[in-house]
């Protein structure tokens, strides 16, 4: 045996060890089926994305909606809105931040050591990114209901129950995040 055979076989390993570090499957014989595959950070990259945009989205309509909210006392108007527009852009800066990193992690030329810390260190930043958020997502929650509940609003129950599934969504949400990086540490 030469040294050519023993190099093919090591590289044909690290391409395996790649792909399974990516969170790619065999590709099976249908061509059209490669154009479907995604990686993981293909997917991480998508969601952020999407939740950047959404977040500007939200940042522009919301406030619309409540300076037109008649259940809103106009006192609270410019406050709620103001508030939401920064927390919204906050939000949407973030998600840009991630999407951003994520996008500079190109599996085929770099390592696959740096490939997998650079995904530790961004799942760690999203993680910090979640505290945070919690931080201050909850304390504005709480300052739109005080500011409904001082206008008079009697319709409390149903921001709870809104809050509730809201919460749900959202825990779904954190677990499709953490389990494509989970996959990508893997």
């Amino acid at each position: 045996m030469n040294s050519n055979n023993l190099d093919i076989e090591q590289m044909r390993k690290a391409w395996i060890e790649m792909g399974k570090a990516l969170g790619m499957e065999t590709p099976q014989n249908d061509s059209c089926d490669m154009n479907k595959m995604h990686t993981d950070l293909d997917r991480l990259r998508t969601r952020y994305m999407i939740g950047r945009d959404f977040s500007i989205l939200a940042a522009i309509i919301f406030p619309i909606f409540f300076f037109w909210m008649p259940s809103l006392g106009d006192e609270y108007r410019i406050p709620v809105a103001i508030t939401y527009v920064i927390v919204m852009s906050a939000n949407a800066y973030l998600l840009n931040w991630f999407q951003r990193g994520i996008g500079k992690i190109n599996p085929l030329t770099m390592p696959i050591t740096q490939v997998s810390s650079m995904a530790l260190y961004y799942k760690k930043c999203h993680i910090r990114y979640l505290l945070l958020g919690y931080l201050v997502a909850i304390p504005w929650s709480i300052y739109f209901i005080y500011a409904l509940n001082q206008s008079g609003f009697r319709g409390i129950d149903g921001l709870v129950f809104g809050s509730i599934i809201g919460g749900i969504c959202g825990l779904y949400g954190i677990w499709k995040y953490l389990r494509d990086y989970r996959n990508l540490s893997e």
